[in-house]
């Protein structure tokens, strides 16, 4: 028991020590803390959300073959983002059934302010179908590729 009674006297006299220093530490560790927790905050409230693209709709279209073949199609795509807002400077091409523009080159245009993109004087062959698809790929930098939709082409 003396010994327990001395222990006691000794951590009673000692008032000072590592006891005092235990505050401060800890509210130096909280402040470092919240200071990088709001330079990390502050640097996601930076980043912008993911930009894609959200729909392609043909809205017009009047491809009219003799035979199998013509060289007057006329089609106009609607592009939109994610929002549902015009997407201004796409770049859609049209591919499939051997389709070229009028000049027999790539047929290929970039959305306007409205998010149209009109093609005119196709060239395009169902080489002996009675049914045949041309599909509309649309690509922009930073939204990514859409190649969901096609334009069917019946005889």
């Amino acid at each position: 028991m003396r010994k327990t009674e001395r222990l006691i006297r000794k951590l009673n006299k000692n008032k000072k020590g590592s006891i005092e220093g235990l505050p401060l530490q800890l509210m130096i560790m909280i402040i470092i803390a919240t200071i990088g927790t709001a330079i990390l905050v502050g640097w996601m409230g930076n980043i912008d959300s993911p930009k894609s693209i959200g729909s392609v709709e043909v809205v017009s279209g009047d491809i009219i073959l003799d035979g199998n073949s013509t060289t007057d199609g006329m089609i106009e795509v609607y592009v939109s983002d994610q929002d549902g807002n015009p997407l201004s400077g796409a770049t859609v091409v049209l591919s499939g059934l051997g389709v070229s523009d009028k000049n027999g080159k790539t047929a290929y245009a970039n959305t306007d302010s409205k998010g149209y993109a009109k093609f005119d004087g196709l060239c395009l062959t169902l080489r002996g179908a009675d049914i045949g698809f041309i599909t509309v790929n649309v690509s922009m930098s930073e939204y990514g590729e859409n190649n969901s939709t096609r334009v069917a082409v019946i005889s």
